[in-house]
C-alpha cells in the first residue's frame, strides 16, 4: 500500500510499503480523510524517527474511514463498510490516572498507536484489539469524512476546557487564531463565556477569529494583556488559553490572567525552552495554572455530536483537500501557512 513516510518538514515521499496484517480482535480501516494537525509538523518532536512510515507513534492521527477486513474474535458491533472516526492513543482505564478522570495522561495512552505505528496518512490503517476496544466511534451518515476528522482536534479542545473553565460569563483570551485557537474560540460560546478576545501575529486569522465568534481581536505585536484589559472593562482574563507554543506567548499568558483565572497552557514550546514564572504573582493572585493533553474516547464522542449537531462551524475551516502524492505540500501550508490556508485534509485513497 501507500504511504506518506516523514523524512522532514520539507521531504515528506509517498512510498510503497507493506500491507499489513489484520490479527485477533483487530480491525482493518481503509482510510478516506485525515487532517494535518500542527503536531505533525513539529519538525523538533518528529524528527527523530525521520525516514520510518508513522514518524513517532502514528503520523496523521485525525482521521476517519470505513471498515474493511475484520480479524477473528473482533467485537461483533463492528462490521465491514461501517463508517467511523478512529484514535491512535487510548487509555488503560485501570491505572491510577484513569481512575482520577486524567485518562490522557495514561502511559498506556501515551504509548498507544496504530499497528505497526502507520500513521493514516496513508491507504490503511489496522487498528489493536484495545484501540477497537476504546478507539473507534461511529461516525454518522450525516456527517462527512472531512468534517469527521475534526472531532480528534475539537476533542482536544474540548477537554481543555474541562480544566480551564470559560462558563457562567467568564472573559477568555486565546492566544494563537490557528484551528485550536479557532476551535476554542468556537467551543467557548457554546460553553457559555461572556468577553472573548484572540490574539495572533497575522491578520488574516484575526479577521477568521472575528468569524468564527471572537468578540475582539488583538495583534501579537501590541501589548496584549494590556490592551485585553482596556477592551474588558480594566479587568484581567478569567481564563487565558495558549495555544501559541513560543516563550512570548508564555509571559503574555501569565501577565493577562486576572485574579483567581486560570491559565490553559495548550500547546508545548519546544522542551530546551525553558519559561520563568514569578511564583508570588501567581501565589497572591490566587491563579491556577493546568494544561491539557489529547482527548479521550468521551472527548471525541462529545466532538462528534457538537459536528453532527452543528454547534461547532469546522466546515468553513476547511481551506485545502489534497491527494495523498501532495501531502507535503499540505505540511507546508501548515507549517508555513500562505494562500489563507486554515485547515488542510488529505485523501489517501487519491
Amino acid at each position: 500500500m501507500k504511504a506518506a513516510v516523514y523524512y522532514s518538514n520539507h521531504d515528506i515521499r509517498i512510498e510503497e510499503v507493506g500491507d499489513l496484517p489484520v490479527g485477533p480482535g483487530e480491525i482493518k480501516v481503509r482510510i478516506m480523510a485525515c487532517g494535518v494537525c500542527g503536531s505533525d509538523v513539529m519538525e523538533w518532536y518528529r524528527i527523530k524517527r525521520a525516514g520510518r512510515p508513522g514518524g513517532i507513534g502514528a503520523f496523521g492521527h485525525e482521521c476517519t474511514g470505513i471498515i474493511t477486513e475484520a480479524g477473528p474474535g473482533a467485537d461483533p458491533k463492528w462490521r465491514e463498510g461501517d463508517r467511523v472516526v478512529v484514535t491512535h492513543h487510548v487509555p488503560c482505564n485501570t491505572c491510577n490516572a484513569c481512575l482520577r478522570g486524567h485518562t490522557t495522561a495514561c502511559k498506556t495512552l501515551q504509548s498507544t498507536k496504530f499497528k505497526h505505528a502507520f500513521g493514516a496518512f496513508a491507504e490503511y490503517v489496522v487498528l489493536p484489539e484495545i484501540n477497537v476496544d476504546r478507539g473507534m466511534v461511529r461516525l454518522p451518515e450525516s456527517v462527512s469524512f472531512d468534517a469527521g476528522t475534526f472531532a480528534e482536534p475539537l476533542g482536544c479542545v474540548i477537554r481543555g476546557q474541562q480544566w480551564a473553565p470559560v462558563s457562567d460569563g467568564r472573559s477568555v483570551l486565546i492566544i494563537g487564531a490557528g484551528i485550536t485557537g479557532l476551535l476554542h474560540v468556537q467551543a467557548a460560546r457554546v460553553n457559555g463565556a461572556g468577553f472573548i478576545a484572540v490574539s495572533d501575529m497575522n491578520l488574516d486569522r484575526l479577521q477568521l477569529a472575528r468569524k468564527f465568534g471572537a468578540d475582539s481581536t488583538i495583534p501579537a505585536t501590541d501589548d496584549v494583556p494590556g490592551r485585553f484589559r482596556e477592551l474588558n472593562d480594566g479587568w484581567g482574563a478569567d481564563t487565558v488559553i495558549m495555544t501559541a507554543p513560543v516563550p512570548l506567548c508564555v509571559q503574555q499568558s501569565l501577565d493577562a490572567v486576572g485574579p483567581g483565572g486560570t491559565i490553559l497552557f495548550f500547546a508545548p514550546t519546544n522542551p530546551d525552552i525553558q519559561s520563568g514564572i514569578t511564583l508570588w504573582d501567581l501565589w497572591q493572585n490566587e491563579v491556577t495554572i493546568t494544561h491539557s493533553y489529547a482527548a479521550d474516547l468521551q472527548n471525541l464522542s462529545t466532538a462528534l455530536k457538537w459536528i453532527k449537531h452543528d454547534r461547532i462551524n469546522v466546515a468553513d475551516m476547511i481551506t485545502h483537500v489534497l491527494p495523498l502524492k501532495e501531502t507535503a505540500e499540505g505540511f507546508l501550508l501548515t507549517a508555513q501557512p500562505r494562500e489563507r490556508s486554515l485547515k488542510v485534509i488529505v485523501h489517501p485513497q487519491e
